[in-house]
């Protein structure tokens, strides 16, 4: 179980259409090849077959909720045409086990054993409850969301209350076992299952207007809390940003108010470095918090992704958690709704075929995927990462094909 359970860092997938119904497949995003599509929608079964292939007889894999969450999401957006009761029937299976695991207070995770992370794994759940989409999970998602949102650094935050002049003050961590301080991984997983699940606040599913009022009063705390990641010092007020514009970390992301992974914790000498799964995390959440295209913030986040554009690897961190940069990268380009990307030699990019070209050049032949370079953060482990990958050929592919 520990083998398999991602670490730290660590939500959708397309449908087959079969070759030979697929010729006059309706395409309004002409962004994407259109041997690009068919070859991409083709490898999405192929990776949906390794997921179903690879459950455990308890409906797990890799017997841990997250990583079956993480599964679950995949299979549940893909809506592949090929064998779909055997899909269907595998994202039962992973709901159960997914359910086998919530708590009294509302936390979905393994209680009880160290090195286990109930903050982390109950967001991943909650976002794949919701994705799933069973009604008779409503209150356990309500009693969820609730949970992240008590476990989000404020004044009343019941274990740890925190003043706002904090630089973790609206962050959310790993839970009670884990590392100490949040963290922008463990803060973007939360949020953007609050985000999926927004909608258990609005009519006609509002039930309780104080629990909507606390919600929105979260998404106004986790601005601040990623504003204090930004090296941006027109908005944050920490000591080791970078104030030069022409500094390559400015304008990017770092994992926390004390740390980036791409450099050494702050001291005196040292500005924290920007990288790219961070800083796309870090985008990615800000558009979930409502913050306009042309806030300071996220067209600063946007300037510096576009200056360090690629899908070779993770930059800043190189081969280490290049699948889950892909992931972050593929969410917050779908959600920003841009198709192109123009870097600074002045090429446009289609960041969609881009990135599906990527996958079906990684992919392996028995349909995973998995980082061969670097097994840091658990991207080793083929069910993980093949759930990431089609949860980035799905957030690619977009709403816009008819299937």
């Amino acid at each position: 179980m520990k083998k398999c359970f991602l670490l730290g860092i660590c939500v959708f997938s397309a449908a087959l259409l079969c070759a030979e119904n697929s010729v006059n497949l309706p395409i309004r995003n002409r962004t994407i090849d259109e041997t690009v599509l068919r070859e991409s929608i083709a490898s999405i079964q192929r990776g949906v077959d390794f997921l179903t292939d690879h459950q455990s007889e308890n409906g797990s894999w890799c017997n841990h909720p997250a990583i079956t969450g993480l599964a679950c999401m995949a299979l549940a957006k893909s809506e592949s045409k090929r064998n779909p009761q055997i899909r269907i029937d595998a994202i039962e299976k992973g709901r159960k086990y997914i359910l086998s695991f919530v708590q009294k207070d509302g936390a979905i995770w393994v209680a009880g054993q160290q090195n286990e992370y109930p903050n982390y794994t109950t967001a991943i759940c909650l976002s794949a409850l919701a994705i799933i989409g069973n009604t008779e999970d409503e209150g356990i998602m309500r009693n969820a969301r609730k949970y992240l949102i008590d476990s989000q650094l404020d004044e009343n935050n019941p274990g740890n209350p925190t003043d706002k002049d904090n630089p973790f003050y609206g962050g959310i961590g790993y839970g009670k076992s884990g590392p100490g301080g949040p963290d922008l991984s463990n803060t973007q997983w939360a949020l953007e299952a609050l985000y999926l699940t927004e909608y258990l606040d609005k009519e006609p599913n509002l039930k309780n207007k104080e629990d909507a009022e606390k919600a929105q009063l979260a998404w106004k705390n986790a601005v601040l809390f990623l504003s204090r990641l930004q090296n941006l010092p027109e908005s944050n007020d920490q000591v080791w940003v970078v104030k030069d514009k022409n500094d390559p970390s400015y304008g990017g992301f770092v994992y926390k108010p004390d740390e980036s992974k791409a450099s050494q914790k702050f001291n005196d000498n040292q500005s924290l470095r920007s990288y790219g799964s961070m800083t796309y995390a870090g985008l990615k959440s800000m558009i979930y918090a409502k913050l306009a295209k042309d806030d300071p913030r996220v067209k600063a986040a946007v300037e510096w992704a576009s200056k360090n554009y690629t899908l070779d690897e993770n930059p800043g961190m190189g081969p280490e958690g290049h699948y889950y940069y892909l992931n972050t990268f593929a969410k917050a380009h779908s959600i920003i709704g841009d198709d192109f990307v123009k870097t600074k030699d002045g090429k446009e990019h289609s960041w969609r075929n881009e990135i599906l070209k990527k996958f079906l050049e990684l992919q392996k032949e028995d349909g995973h995927w998995h980082n061969e370079k670097h097994g840091r953060w658990m991207e080793s482990i083929p069910e993980l990462v093949t759930a990431y990958s089609l949860l980035a050929m799905e957030a690619a592919l977009g709403p816009d094909i008819d299937r």
